[in-house]
């Protein structure tokens, strides 16, 4: 057993070695079938690139649109890098890439259409794996007193996210989605995008100033009191009933898990 234990290790080091040096000591030929037909390095070798193969297709799954933005050749060539920077430790190659974005912004400094993209899709492949849980519809808060409401915290679904992202990633990831042409890089959008889960489908949609703030806040605990105190600093009397508003519109599209009192 000792000896099997010993073979899994060297054999994993070899895969994941991108020199695809073999120690001579640890995968000879008293391990590897060598022959006429197909020797014991090309043996090794049909296994090491595929593996490489299947971490590529693996992060095409939730980058398709990275993919798409620099081509076959390039997005293997990140692939490639990215798994030399970040070997897996994963059990599930789901989440293995995580870091993309952070190794984007390392290699591609110059793309910030890339990096921000990247951000973007695993937000999306996030929320839509994000655990199942349960929603608080407009009806639940229509129970609660509305003499109560100032005290109201909210807990948001678990794939929620807020991005906030200076270029027009989102708009090129769409057009690539759709087979269409992207348009030209834009570093002046500076958007906040919200990311959630609706059912089956994870959705976005940008958001003003004044909805990203005040979503924020309200992911940090404060009250819905406090929310309107907030928001009155902006908008002035009307704080109350846009925050009525902005609230209405969270519970219609399932943003909100519970409501606490």
């Amino acid at each position: 057993m000792r000896q099997l234990a010993q073979l899994q290790q060297d054999f994993q080091r070899y895969l994941m070695d991108d020199s695809q040096a073999v120690d001579s000591h640890a995968l000879d030929n008293n391990w590897i079938v060598d022959d006429t037909k197909v020797g014991a390095t090309k043996r090794l070798g049909i296994y090491h690139n595929a593996y490489r193969m299947r971490i590529i297709e693996a992060l095409a799954s939730p980058y398709g649109g990275l993919k798409k933005l620099l081509g076959p050749v390039q997005f293997q060539a990140i692939a490639l890098g990215y798994l030399n920077r970040y070997p897996s430790t994963y059990p599930n190659l789901r989440w293995y890439g995580s870091k993309m974005a952070d190794y984007l912004q390392t290699v591609l400094p110059h793309n910030l259409v890339a990096t921000e993209m990247a951000t973007f899709e695993w937000a999306l492949a996030a929320a839509f794996d994000a655990p199942d849980v349960t929603v608080v519809i407009l009806q639940d808060l229509a129970e609660i007193p509305p003499e109560h409401w100032g005290e109201l915290t909210f807990v948001f679904q678990p794939g929620l996210q807020l991005l906030a992202l200076q270029t027009n990633a989102v708009p090129t990831w769409k057009a690539l989605n759709d087979d269409e042409a992207p348009p030209q890089p834009d570093h002046q959008q500076h958007l906040h995008w919200l990311i959630w889960r609706q059912q089956m489908d994870a959705n976005f949609r940008s958001l003003d100033n004044t909805e990203a703030t005040l979503l924020a806040q309200a992911c940090d605990g404060l009250s819905f009191g406090a929310l309107c105190e907030k928001l009155f600093e902006t908008v002035g009397e009307d704080a109350t009933l846009q925050a009525a508003q902005y609230l209405a519109g969270w519970l219609e599209t399932e943003m909100i898990a519970d409501i606490h009192r």
